[in-house]
């Protein structure tokens, strides 16, 4: 950073941090956009791509001594086979023009020794499909030979932290098919299991991941996208993980079939033809829409506020859905925080007894296995307790309010110590109101205190009610969910 600074002309303001949780550790460096005389600090861009590695290396030779040409050789060779981005393809890039590199020229005074490992490089790269050769010693590179290349090297990364994450669970697991989960396959089917591993695999685009030991008896690499999509998840928990819906919103099927009608135009006037009986505010809606894939290049808009509506219109909804979904590519349902040996003897309503109702064919490798043997478990733990009369009594909605009924029964007690108050149940009532004042977990779920002057109930918790901890709210139950109400009259369910 001193080197920086002589370069700069400015001393600079900056954080450092060390990271060593992926393969190769390495440090993230965060500048302060300003110069010491308070004017905004321009880095050129030359020196971002070249002059920072420039400096390194050359402070790395000072402390650690030149690297002779054996070394150099060595660390060339090993490079000219692998599957990711590396400082051959970078020196061949930097040597290319309009994609088409010449290795008949002379190369630069001193680096003749290197010719014979871009050639060979080269030849890896033809073989790889990403480079093919032209007359007189010229070679051609993809258009897009390193976004390629890095996600190639990414792909290896994963396979890493797979098979790393399988040996520490201690699990052996099949690999005959692959074992990285696509979100944006059509075949990929709906997974639940145990978590064996989670964490952040891309810091620097923030690149978070599970490994699920699913009960299909295989174990997968799950990419979950932000970091802030894994808190509150740790290992052991059972969850089901969906691909995120990516297709066109209603709300692009009503604008594409007012243009069509068109003749390729839409505006508020001409959806207010179309439907009279839309609102004002479901029209703004679908404007809104459209100035977000405007933004994103998929609309234009015309002087006179209508829309100029391209004929592929939902493919490139359906696009722009697909972009956005890779921030949170895949859904993560929490079925259950408790481990599944602890499973087998809560009192409550639990994953493992919807499993049980299930029915589901067995699968008898890996998970899939130790969850029969847990629903055996699990169906005796049930006939000692006096729910099921006996092994062979099947499980059914009854015997989960029962179980529902002594965990909040449990619960109970203990909060009416603490709270000073009495605990009033909702069975039959259709009505809640009261003071929200936390969530607690229970082996039935996640449920919210709503505490009264002179009592408190136990309702099933929603993420909505987290912002209003502390307001009073008020609800009405509707079967198996309620609709929230703040004080303010706005609904909330």
């Amino acid at each position: 950073m001193t080197k920086m600074e002589a370069d700069l002309g400015t001393k600079l303001d900056w954080v450092a941090a060390n990271h060593y949780d992926t393969a190769t550790p390495h440090t993230h460096i965060v500048l302060s956009g300003k110069k010491d005389n308070g004017q905004n600090l321009i880095i050129p861009r030359v020196y971002i791509s070249y002059g920072i590695r420039e400096a390194a290396e050359e402070l790395a030779t000072i402390e650690l001594g030149p690297i002779n040409q054996m070394q150099a050789g060595i660390k060339l060779a090993e490079q000219v086979k692998q599957q990711r981005f590396t400082q051959l393809d970078r020196g061949l890039l930097k040597a290319a023009n309009k994609n088409s590199v010449d290795i008949s020229r002379s190369p630069v005074r001193g680096s003749e020794w290197t010719r014979r490992f871009d050639v060979a490089r080269l030849k890896e790269l033809s073989r790889m499909g990403l480079a093919y050769k032209m007359k007189n010693g010229r070679w051609h590179l993809d258009e897009k030979l390193e976004p390629i290349l890095r996600r190639m090297g990414e792909s290896d990364d994963i396979l890493k932290k797979y098979h790393r994450t399988l040996r520490q669970a201690g699990l052996e697991r099949p690999m005959e098919n692959d074992v990285i989960y696509d979100p944006y396959d059509e075949r990929e089917v709906t997974l639940t299991g145990k978590i064996i591993g989670l964490g952040v695999i891309d810091d620097v685009n923030d690149k978070s991941f599970i490994v699920l030991d699913a009960t299909n008896g295989r174990a997968f690499y799950i990419p979950v996208g932000k970091s802030e999509h894994i808190d509150g998840l740790t290992k052991n928990m059972i969850v089901t993980v969906n691909p995120a819906e990516v297709k066109a919103k209603a709300s692009d099927h009503t604008i594409e079939k007012i243009a069509a009608m068109r003749g390729g135009d839409y505006s508020p006037a001409l959806h207010q033809a179309s439907d009279q009986s839309a609102s004002k505010e479901f029209i703004q809606a679908h404007v809104r829409r459209l100035e977000a894939l405007r933004r994103a290049g998929h609309a234009t808009r015309n002087k006179d506020g209508s829309w100029k509506i391209p004929h592929d219109y939902l493919d490139r909804a359906k696009s722009y859905e697909k972009f956005r979904s890779r921030a949170k590519p895949v859904d993560v349902n929490v079925q259950s925080r408790l481990p599944l040996k602890e499973l087998q003897t809560a009192m409550g309503r639990t994953w493992l007894d919807a499993e049980i109702m299930a029915d589901t064919e067995p699968v008898n490798d890996g998970f899939g296995n130790d969850v029969q043997a847990a629903k055996k478990a699990r169906t005796l733990y049930l006939v000692q307790q006096g729910i099921l009369k006996n092994e062979n009594t099947p499980l059914d909605a009854e015997h989960l309010e029962e179980l529902e009924r002594r965990d909040l029964a449990s619960a109970a007690k203990k909060l009416s110590a603490t709270l000073g108050k009495a605990y009033l149940g909702m069975e039959g009532s259709t009505k809640i109101d009261g003071t929200y004042r936390k969530a607690i977990e229970r082996p039935s779920g996640k449920y919210a205190i709503i505490e009264r002057a002179k009592d408190f109930s136990l309702v099933p918790w929603r993420d909505v009610l987290e912002r209003n901890r502390g307001r009073v709210v008020s609800g009405i139950m509707r079967g198996n969910t309620i609709s929230w109400t703040l004080n303010k009259g706005r609904e909330i369910s």
